[in-house]
C-alpha cells in the first residue's frame, strides 16, 4: 500500500514537472516581445516616479490604483531598472494565475475538473499580451480570494473567509473595479450558504469577510487621502471613470470569432450555469454560485470596453465553471450537456481559447525574431522598433541626464494613446504630470494649457512628437477636439531637429545648445 501511494505521488510530481516545463517554455517564448508603449509604459513610468518619491494622483495623472506602481518600483529596486526585470515578474505572475486556477478547481467541487478548459486558460494567459496591465494583475488576487472563499464554503473554517478578505483587499489596490465584483460574489455566496443552512447570526460570515477587506484597504485609502489634494482625488476616482467611459467604451460586438470568445461564449456558460443551479447538489451549490457570480459580474464589468484583455477575468471564471459542467456524469437525466453538445462546446472552446491565442502567440514569436536585440540599456534584450530606438538614442546623445523632456503626439487635437514608455527607456524625467493621454483630458483646452505652461516655465529643450495611429472607434478617442493650443505653442517655440519613422524630435529655438554653437563660431 505504501509503495502504491509513493508511486502515485511520483507520477503526480512527474506530471506537474512536465506541465511546469511546458508553461515556462510557452510563457518564456514571448518574454522579449516588443513592449506596449501605452499601458506597459504607463506602469513602468509610474513605478519610476514613485521610486523617486512622487505620489500617484498628486504628482502624475492616472486612473489606476497605486499598488502596481509600487510593486514594479520594488522589482526595479531589487533586480534593476529594465524592461526585462518587469517582464520576468509579469511572466511569473501570469503563471501563478494559471497555477492557482488549477488549485481552485482541483477538488473544490467534489470531482476532478475537465483539463481542456484549464489548458485553454494557460494558452490564453500566455498570449493575451498587455504586460503589467492591472486587469490581469488583479485577476491573481481575484482567483486567490475565490479559492479561499471556496475553502470556507466547503467547510474548512472561518479563517479561510478571513484570508479571502485579506487577499481581496490587497487586490483592490491593484484593480478596484474587478475586486469589487469579486467581493460582491463572495459576500452573496457566503450569505446564501448561511441562510440556506439556517445558520444563526448569518450576517457574521459576510461581516468577517468585509472586515478583513477593509483591514487592508482602509489604511491605504487614508494614506492617499492625507497625501493627495481633494480636487485631484475627485478627478481620479469620479471624473476619470466618466471621462474614460466616453473615451474608450465600445458597444457590444457583432457576431465574429473574437466576439464569440470575448463575450458570447462566456455569456452562454453563465446562462447555462444559472439555469441549472437549482439542480446542482445542495452541498456544492454555494461554491457554484460563487463561481457563477464571479463570471457574471466580471463579464458585466468587461462591457465597459469589450475586448480580450478586459474580458480576461470573465473568460477565466467562465472556463472554471465549464470545467465543472464537462465532468458531470452523462447519465444524469438533468444533464443538459449531452455528448453532442459537449463535443460542440469543446470545439468552440478550442477555437476561441486554444487555436486563436496560439496563432497570436506564434505571430508574437515571429515578431521577436524579426526585430534585432535592443541597444538601449533599459530595454535589455527586449525588442524595440527601430524608429523608437533611434529616437531614444538621439535624445540620450543630445539631452543631458536629468534634463526634463516632453513626449507628445503629432497632433494634440486627437488623443488615442501616446508613447508613455519613451521617458522610461530614454531615462529622462517628464516635464508634465500627464503620462496618460486621454480624450477629454489632454486634447481639451485645460490639459493642453497646463502642458504648454509646464514646457514653457521649465524651458524644456527637446520635445518628441509621436505619430500615434488614429482611432476609428465609435467613442471619444476618434473625436477631433479642434483645440490646437499646444500644437501652436510647440510650432512657435520649436524647430525640427531630427526625424525617425513615427518620431519627430524638435529643439527649442535659441536653446542653450544653439547659443553654445553660436558662441563657438563667434569671431575672437
Amino acid at each position: 500500500m505504501w509503495s502504491l501511494a509513493k508511486s502515485g505521488r511520483c507520477k503526480a510530481a512527474t506530471r506537474a514537472s512536465v506541465w511546469l516545463m511546458l508553461a515556462i517554455a510557452y510563457f518564456g517564448a514571448v518574454l522579449l516581445h516588443q513592449p506596449g508603449v501605452y499601458d506597459e509604459g504607463l506602469i513602468v513610468c509610474g513605478a519610476e516616479r514613485v521610486a523617486h518619491g512622487q505620489v500617484p494622483y498628486r504628482n502624475f495623472y492616472t486612473g489606476y490604483p497605486p499598488a502596481q506602481f509600487y510593486t514594479i518600483a520594488a522589482v526595479f529596486r531589487a533586480f534593476g531598472t529594465t524592461l526585462l526585470a518587469e517582464r520576468v515578474w509579469d511572466t511569473l505572475w501570469r503563471m501563478a494565475i494559471v497555477g492557482l486556477v488549477c488549485v481552485l478547481v482541483g477538488k473544490a467541487a467534489g470531482r476532478r475538473p475537465h483539463p481542456l478548459p484549464l489548458i485553454c486558460i494557460g494558452i490564453l494567459t500566455g498570449a493575451v499580451g498587455f504586460h503589467l496591465y492591472p486587469m490581469i494583475s488583479g485577476t491573481l488576487f481575484g482567483v486567490g480570494a475565490i479559492w479561499c472563499a471556496t475553502r470556507y464554503l466547503n467547510g474548512h473554517g472561518m479563517r479561510w473567509l478571513w484570508f479571502s478578505g485579506l487577499v481581496a483587499g490587497a487586490g483592490v489596490l491593484y484593480r478596484h473595479d474587478l475586486l469589487f465584483c469579486v467581493c460582491a460574489a463572495v459576500t452573496i455566496a457566503v450569505s446564501y450558504q448561511a441562510i440556506a443552512e439556517r445558520k444563526g447570526e448569518w450576517l457574521r460570515a459576510p461581516g468577517v469577510f468585509l472586515a478583513s477587506v477593509l483591514l487592508l484597504v482602509a489604511p491605504s485609502v487614508l494614506a492617499v487621502w492625507s497625501a493627495v489634494p481633494r480636487d485631484v482625488l475627485r478627478q481620479a476616482f469620479f471624473e476619470f471613470p466618466t471621462t474614460n467611459a466616453a473615451a474608450r467604451r465600445l458597444s457590444l460586438p457583432a457576431s465574429s470569432i473574437p466576439a464569440l470568445g470575448d463575450f458570447y461564449l462566456p455569456l452562454a456558460i453563465v446562462a447555462v450555469s444559472a439555469a441549472r443551479l437549482r439542480w446542482t447538489p445542495a452541498v456544492h451549490r454555494p461554491v457554484i454560485l460563487l463561481w457563477l457570480l464571479s463570471s457574471g459580474l466580471t463579464l458585466g464589468l468587461a462591457t465597459q470596453r469589450l475586448d480580450t484583455v478586459h474580458a480576461y477575468p470573465a473568460i477565466l471564471f467562465s472556463l472554471v465553471l465549464l470545467s465543472w459542467h464537462l465532468t458531470e456524469p452523462e447519465s444524469s437525466h438533468r444533464n443538459i450537456l449531452s455528448s453532442v453538445w459537449r463535443a460542440a462546446v469543446l470545439c468552440v472552446v478550442i477555437l476561441c481559447y486554444g487555436i486563436g491565442p496560439l496563432v497570436l502567440w506564434g505571430s508574437e514569436v515571429a515578431e521577436i525574431m524579426r526585430v534585432p536585440a535592443s541597444e538601449v540599456a533599459r530595454a535589455g534584450p527586449v525588442r524595440l522598433e527601430p524608429d523608437q530606438q533611434e529616437a531614444i538614442q538621439y535624445i540620450q546623445r543630445h539631452l543631458p541626464a536629468g534634463k526634463l523632456l516632453y513626449v507628445g503626439t503629432a497632433t494634440h487635437r486627437l488623443a488615442y494613446f501616446n508613447d508613455a514608455l519613451f521617458y522610461f527607456l530614454a531615462d529622462r524625467p517628464q516635464v508634465t504630470r500627464f503620462d496618460m493621454f486621454l480624450p477629454g483630458v489632454t486634447n481639451v483646452a485645460g490639459g493642453q494649457s497646463e502642458i504648454a505652461r509646464n514646457i514653457e516655465e521649465k524651458r524644456v529643450e527637446y520635445v518628441v512628437l509621436f505619430s500615434a495611429p488614429l482611432s476609428h472607434e465609435p467613442n471619444g478617442s476618434s473625436v477631433d477636439s479642434g483645440i490646437t493650443l499646444l500644437d501652436d505653442a510647440i510650432k512657435k517655440d520649436y524647430t525640427e531637429a531630427a526625424h525617425f519613422g513615427r518620431y519627430t524630435i524638435c529643439r527649442r529655438k535659441n536653446s542653450q545648445s544653439d547659443r553654445s554653437a553660436l558662441a563657438g563660431r563667434a569671431p575672437r
